[in-house]
């Protein structure tokens, strides 16, 4: 996805949310809270999307989509701050990340657990490009109901293409083992430029090259 999406105005919401808040509800440890402290200049609950403010039927456990602004104050944020915001928060949330003038959405899949409903499962997050604030922005995808909706978002942001029949959490799984094995070519590679003996580049070089067919035969 390259480009920001216009939320509909009835769905606006703008209250501040306290950082302490978010510490009371999730358990915070003192090395999270000095996150929030380094990272995060202000959170926003900009929007809430539900039946009462787009007109949309919730549908199982997506009764409200949250939209999230948090404004950095040094252009990069842990996924641990978020996990503890999700924490707090019963209900799927995308966020909206904000730093000199360029914005980037991030959310994972979040679903009530099927063994216990007051429990939320969050998956592995997953992220845009940093894209220009200033750019033209779309309107929220057409759909039929807030769960349609929820995975229309999602799948904006999940940086694989769903295929055919595939569900969220087949989509999402594969999106996690493509990040899984990425990060461990990325290792490789690193191995792969100190080596210097030609019999151990030789090894690194194959183990390299089945990462990275595993890597095509995900994306594909």
């Amino acid at each position: 996805m390259n480009f920001p999406y216009k939320f509909p105005d009835n769905a606006y919401f703008g209250k501040l949310v306290s950082k302490n808040k978010i510490y009371e509800h999730s358990s915070t440890s003192s090395a999270l809270k000095k996150l929030f402290i380094r990272d995060v200049e202000k959170i926003t609950w900009s929007y809430k999307l539900s039946p009462e403010t787009i007109n949309l039927p919730a549908k199982d456990d997506v009764q409200e989509i949250q939209v999230f602004t948090i404004e950095l104050k040094t252009g990069s944020l842990k996924y641990e701050v978020l996990q503890a915001i999700d924490r707090s928060i019963p209900s799927p949330i995308l966020y909206i990340l904000k730093y000199d003038n360029q914005v980037r959405y991030v959310a994972a899949y979040k679903r009530q657990s099927e063994a216990d409903k007051s429990k939320w499962v969050v998956s592995s997050y997953f992220e845009t490009d940093w894209m220009s604030a200033s750019i033209k922005s779309v309107s929220i995808p057409v759909v039929l109901d807030l769960k349609t909706l929820y995975y229309s978002l999602l799948k904006g942001i999940i940086p694989l293409s769903s295929r055919q029949n595939e569900t969220i959490s087949e989509l999402v799984s594969r999106a996690e083992n493509l990040g899984i094995l990425e990060r461990e070519a990325a290792k490789v590679e690193a191995r792969l430029e100190s080596e210097k003996q030609f019999n151990r580049k030789v090894e690194i070089n194959a183990e390299l090259r089945k990462l990275k067919k595993d890597i095509k035969k995900i994306k594909g």
